[in-house]
């Protein structure tokens, strides 16, 4: 009876064996299909003759036709901006492995520093799970939130503060380059544009360096709309040099305007005793006060042998001026105790021909001088209405009618 059952099983054996063949051979065919161009192209010129079926491998691309594809593909990915490009090619690889890596091999053809940059980024971000890069993302969160809250600090310190500080760091070594690009970056465009604009021009580009190049041109754009407002304030300090001393004040002083950064820049670059003049009319002591630190703080800025030393200047001009303003009172008072007869003759005296002079010194090199007739026309001003009517009445009419000019009154 075994023997009859082992006879039954042998046709069954050799059965096996030529499927398992078969098998094989189906497999090896289709690898070879697949990877290899010649069996492809002289598969598909077979099958192209073979009923129904023919007809789709007549359709079928050549292998020049696919190699043309690959190739417009590859150009395709090259034009496309980083992000768009890196997504699509993740979703290919993921599709088909063999296609990707040949699209990737002919833009290594077209482009290498390229490809190769878009590749490292596919391959960055394939590790991005990775518990290595977690920590290493971790580590550079705490150090923007750490650029962040410094950048909240620099705002509080002002421009000048925040220069300071960031050149004293780097010099050092508490801060690099790169870390303080981070802190850039973290500033309004027009604010970091301006600090670095004034930083040491060797630290500044060295930062620049390392600042990303969407935020370098925004620096870029604020940078020539600042130059553009300098020149402005420039040309207006020209303006108002030109202008009289009571007008020029009455202007600068309102804020709806200028602000006392503008006037700070105005004045930096203004002669020193006329900037002292015109602020010397300011009515707000408090403002006054303002305007004068923001000239401190466009000198310190400014490196312009110009503008050196010229907050110093206007400080102490304006205290002469106060001694000036207090010599004019004294007389004022002491001329409304004289007879208007006695007062035109003194008139008369002091804006003679040969005028006197009275110097004002503001430090050891530099004064300024007023002549009497300068001085008795700003007391004139001062001199309440009925005694100034009496007394240019006793002048000459030449006198009289160059008197009233210089003082301001209508002519007759």
């Amino acid at each position: 009876m075994e023997e009859n059952i082992q006879e039954m099983d042998k046709p069954k054996k050799k059965k096996r064996i030529p499927l398992i063949l078969i098998g094989v051979l189906v497999t090896t065919f289709t690898i070879l299909y697949y990877t290899n161009a010649n069996v492809s192209k002289m598969t598909n010129n077979m099958l192209k003759k073979v009923p129904i079926i023919g007809e789709r491998f007549e359709q079928a691309p050549s292998i020049k036709e696919q190699e043309e594809r690959k190739n417009k593909l590859a150009r395709y990915y090259l034009s496309l901006d980083q992000d768009r490009a890196i997504d699509k090619l993740i979703i290919m690889e993921k599709e088909d492995k063999k296609l990707y890596e040949d699209i990737i091999l002919k833009m290594k053809k077209y482009d290498l520093t390229s490809t190769n940059e878009l590749v490292q980024k596919i391959r960055n971000q394939k590790i991005k799970k990775d518990i290595l890069q977690r920590e290493i993302d971790s580590i550079e969160q705490e150090k923007a939130l750490y650029a962040e809250e410094l950048s909240k600090n620099y705002t509080k310190l002002g421009l000048l503060g925040t220069i300071k500080d960031l050149e004293q760091k780097i010099i050092d070594l508490n801060l690099n380059f790169e870390e303080a690009a981070k802190i850039i970056e973290n500033l309004k465009p027009n604010y970091s544009a301006k600090i670095l604009y004034y930083m040491d021009q060797n630290v500044s580009q060295s930062i620049k360096e390392n600042i990303s190049q969407n935020y370098l041109k925004n620096i870029q754009n604020q940078t020539q709309i600042y130059e553009k407002y300098i020149h402005d304030m420039k040309t207006l300090s020209d303006i108002y040099s030109n202008k009289k001393i009571e007008e020029a004040s009455v202007q600068l002083q309102n804020k709806d305007t200028y602000s006392s950064q503008d006037l700070g820049t105005i004045f930096a670059n203004m002669d020193y005793l006329m900037a002292s003049k015109i602020l010397c009319e300011f009515e707000d002591s408090d403002y006054l006060d303002n305007v004068l630190k923001e000239v401190k703080i466009f000198e310190e800025l400014n490196e312009e042998e110009s503008i050196k030393g010229i907050s110093e200047d206007i400080n102490n001009t304006l205290k002469v001026l106060e001694i000036y303003k207090r010599d004019l009172k004294t007389l004022k008072l002491s001329y409304e105790k004289m007879d208007s007869k006695d007062l035109s003759d003194l008139v008369n005296e002091m804006t003679s021909s040969k005028p006197k002079y009275k110097q004002y010194k503001i430090d050891e090199e530099k004064s300024f001088k007023i002549t009497e007739e300068d001085l008795m026309v700003e007391v004139l001003k001062q001199l309440k209405p009925k005694l100034l009517s009496e007394v240019i009445s006793n002048l000459e009419n030449q006198k009289s009618a160059e008197i009233s000019r210089k003082i301001g009154l209508p002519q007759q």
